[in-house]
């Protein structure tokens, strides 16, 4: 029976892996421009065998992304301001050259609630 378990897991380990392929080169189908926000999260902690809800305001920066597509399929880059202002939809991209314009993802900075 544990024999099986694991194979199991390791044919869904496989499928999992081979679906996760990310395309480093295509042309541009797709902008997006999302502008900076702020959003709420409410975060659940218990204290003193108390369950208490906390308010949690998240802030995420402007980020700017474009939908690459290729033989091997779709996959969206978060792009810096100057290189999404410099493609169009159609234009091909390769991120193994342009690699020093295409940003990680942009991190949001998280702050409590003010209390009041």
């Amino acid at each position: 029976m544990k024999k099986i378990q694991v194979i199991v897991l390791l044919v869904l380990s496989v499928f999992i892996l081979v679906g996760c392929k990310s395309v480093d080169y295509g042309v541009v189908i797709d902008k997006s421009y999302s502008p900076a926000h702020r959003s709420y999260q409410p975060m659940v902690m218990i204290v003193n065998k108390r369950t208490q809800i906390i308010p949690r305001w998240i802030n995420h920066p402007d980020a700017w992304s474009i939908l690459v597509e290729n033989e091997d399929g779709r996959d969206w880059w978060n792009v810096s301001e100057d290189f999404y202002n410099s493609v169009e939809i159609g234009d091909k991209v390769d991120r193994r050259k342009d690699g020093a314009t295409v940003n990680s993802p942009a991190s949001s900075t998280i702050h409590p609630a003010p209390f009041g």
